[in-house]
């Protein structure tokens, strides 16, 4: 699926546009020579085209998205555009680079190379993609355009105000905002043309989301005096009055109309029912999505029986659980108990970072009898700012960067009380080690990658991986006390029947109900949070949830299958090294890579 160009950095993760079959079964019209009579010729023309198209995809990515911008501290000319106009033209961007890319002889490329093709190959390879992909966008709710507008935000916030042109600049980019706003009432407008209205259980969440913009992002665009200080009042006062009125007519206005156009006959007109499959098309956008989340080919219904038969047999794994810890409850009830257990909630914010730091003490003497090589970056972690707190579930994990050189894992220390760490160590062996900071900062370290590359990060590796990594202390046997094993199923029973409830509501006609139900007769998660998770998965990001626990499974069957076909030669450091070195890829690519390094072991 082509995905429009301001998705691709919401919550800072690169989503990749993956678009079919590794690139070595591609068909050609170009005749290229076999592999028995590659030239060198033949290998430095490949690699100077291919090198050449990976770099224009980096100049690509660097003029349309803020947040890369951003991150390279590169300044901001423009923000996004987020018209149909643009989707198309991204369209075109895709086609013009495939057909760049069957040019190429890819038999002719090895190493990074080759996966570079690939890499592009899978990205832009036709899929069908259309019109209707774009409509079947819901960019108002919390997931989509507040993301990008905050990232937006921080742009503004890093804009240098230290002459005319700066000013002149400053104001050219909230009105560029404006125009946003403007675009998603256009967007909203032309969705109700077709009849395609965001499901009623979403729209009291997303009416509080541009009620908080509303209301917070004015100031937050306003400039204070420090920054102006390099004028005259005279020409402070100009461009305060210019810019107040670019706030009040623009934006708050914005705001106003794209409120009122999902008020009330919006909400008459809406459906109850949830999920893409409803609407004209949406079955086939949403298979889309699912290849796009996922990186493989797999329907939604080979993903929901995956999901079931995995929910299941971590339900047996928690059942023998509670059996030996003598447990005679229901597994409901047990949850309540570790959810209460005093044993498992900490005292206070320094608590919980002990806790956290009692983990990765266990993880660090192990580490070198798996890994070949470990990230330079240092890690830490670190409680996020208090008033972040309320907005997020738990927390997350920021890589390193030229202004923090340490990958820190921030964590949630509010309502202690109603945060049992029973899960603890599944969460920071998934955030820090060996999961999202060996993967991130390894990624970042090596600059022999393609800048793309460097920063790309598919949701179904990257998510993958750290459920991978949080799995290997199992026979690391790290998760020393039955609870602690069975906080780690808690965090792997959640991700499974995600698959269930998310391919159950946009494919397979449950109703919300339905998925809550089954959520919460598994998940440890509050009534609330499931509410808002099942909204996301089948308003706000559908197929994405998909992406976690699909990512982990293809993890170990490609670990299971090494080991299988090389027996005693296997080595879990090396096949790590192999999964890790050169990054995030789709799952497919890293498939390929792994079956090269089976046939070099084997031979």
């Amino acid at each position: 699926m082509k995905i429009h160009r301001h998705l691709f950095f919401v919550s800072a993760i690169l989503v990749s546009l993956l678009l079919g079959a590794c690139a070595q079964k591609q068909e050609s019209p170009v005749s290229f020579a076999t592999d028995a009579k590659i030239t060198n010729s033949d290998k430095l023309q490949a690699t100077k085209a291919l090198r050449t198209l990976a770099d224009d995809v980096w100049a690509d990515y660097l003029e349309h998205y803020t947040y890369l911008r951003l991150q390279e501290g590169l300044p901001i000319e423009r923000f996004e555009d987020w018209t149909l106009q643009e989707y198309r033209r991204e369209l075109r961007q895709a086609q013009r680079y495939r057909a760049r890319l069957k040019e190429i002889n890819s038999l002719a490329l090895s190493g990074d190379d080759l996966i570079t093709y690939e890499i592009l190959a899978f990205q832009n390879q036709d899929d069908g993609s259309n019109d209707n992909d774009y409509w079947l966008v819901f960019d108002i709710t919390a997931y989509q355009a507040p993301f990008a507008l905050q990232t937006n935000q921080q742009a503004l916030d890093a804009q240098s105000l230290a002459s005319d042109s700066d000013a002149q600049h400053y104001l050219k980019l909230v009105g560029e905002l404006a125009d946003i706003i403007d675009q998603l009432v256009a967007k909203v407008e032309g969705q109700i043309e077709r009849g395609i209205y965001l499901p009623k259980p979403a729209l009291p969440s997303t009416r509080l989301t541009w009620e908080g913009m509303q209301s917070g992002l004015p100031s937050a665009i306003r400039v204070d005096e420090k920054r102006l200080e390099a004028f005259s009042v005279e020409q402070q006062s100009q461009f305060n009055k210019a810019l107040d009125l670019l706030i009040e007519n623009r934006i708050v206005g914005g705001f106003d109309r794209l409120l009122a156009v999902i008020g009330e006959e919006y909400e008459a007109n809406a459906p109850e029912s949830v999920g893409l499959a409803q609407y004209p098309n949406g079955l086939a956008v949403y298979k889309r999505w699912v290849r796009t989340m996922t990186t493989l080919d797999l329907s939604p219904e080979e993903i929901h029986q995956r999901g079931k038969a995995a929910v299941e047999d971590i339900s047996q794994r928690m059942e023998a659980i509670r059996v030996q810890l003598g447990f005679e409850g229901t597994a409901q009830e047990f949850l309540l108990h570790l959810k209460t257990d005093p044993r498992f909630i900490a005292a206070d914010a320094a608590d919980v970072e002990k806790r956290y730091l009692e983990y990765v003490h266990r993880i660090e003497p192990k580490l070198g009898e798996y890994f070949k090589s470990q990230p330079k970056a240092p890690y830490g972690i670190k409680r996020l700012p208090p008033g972040a707190e309320e907005g997020m579930t738990y927390g997350y994990y920021d890589g390193p960067k030229a202004s923090q050189p340490v990958g820190y894992y921030y964590y949630n220390a509010s309502n202690l009380p109603e945060r049992s760490m029973v899960w603890a160590g599944s969460l920071i062996y998934h955030e820090l080690l060996p999961g999202h900071h060996f993967h991130i900062a390894t990624q970042d370290e090596n600059k022999a990658l393609q800048k793309f590359r460097q920063n790309s990060l598919d949701t179904a590796y990257t998510e993958g991986w750290a459920e991978y990594a949080a799995s290997l202390p199992i026979e690391m046997g790290l998760y020393e006390t039955p609870e602690e094993l069975y906080g780690r199923y808690i965090g792997e029973i959640f991700l499974a029947a995600r698959l269930v409830v998310d391919t159950g509501m946009n494919a397979l006609g449950w109703s919300l109900e339905e998925a809550r139900e089954y959520m919460a007769k598994y998940a440890i998660q509050s009534e609330t949070e499931i509410a808002s998770e099942t909204l996301r998965y089948s308003t706000g990001m559908p197929a994405q949830a998909l992406a976690y626990r699909i990512g982990y499974e293809k993890i170990w069957e490609l670990r299971r299958h090494a080991e299988a076909t090389l027996g005693d030669k296997f080595d879990i450091r090396d096949f790590h090294h192999i999964v890790l070195s050169d990054g995030s890829k789709p799952l497919a690519v890293l498939e390929a890579k792994v079956e090269r390094y089976i046939a070099a072991e084997r031979d």
